[in-house]
């Protein structure tokens, strides 16, 4: 019984912790991490407005980036 409390605390604690920021520079400096180019992960921040963005943003950003229509 005091199992399924625990498992519950935990999970609310996870939802009410934020999740880390990372700047501009940081990112840059691991873009390896995220499985792209140094130059690929410049492009998708250009299309960003933030200067601290989270692991889930910048996923997303790359996405966007390789997704968007050449001109």
């Amino acid at each position: 019984m005091s199992n399924k409390k625990d498992k519950k605390k935990e999970t609310e604690a996870q939802k009410t912790s934020p999740e880390p920021t990372y700047s501009r520079a940081e990112i840059m400096a691991a873009a390896a991490s995220f499985g792209v180019k140094p130059e690929v992960m410049a492009g998708a921040l250009r299309l960003v407005d933030k200067d601290e963005l989270t692991r889930n943003e910048i996923h997303k950003a790359i996405e966007q980036f390789k997704e968007r229509k050449v001109r």
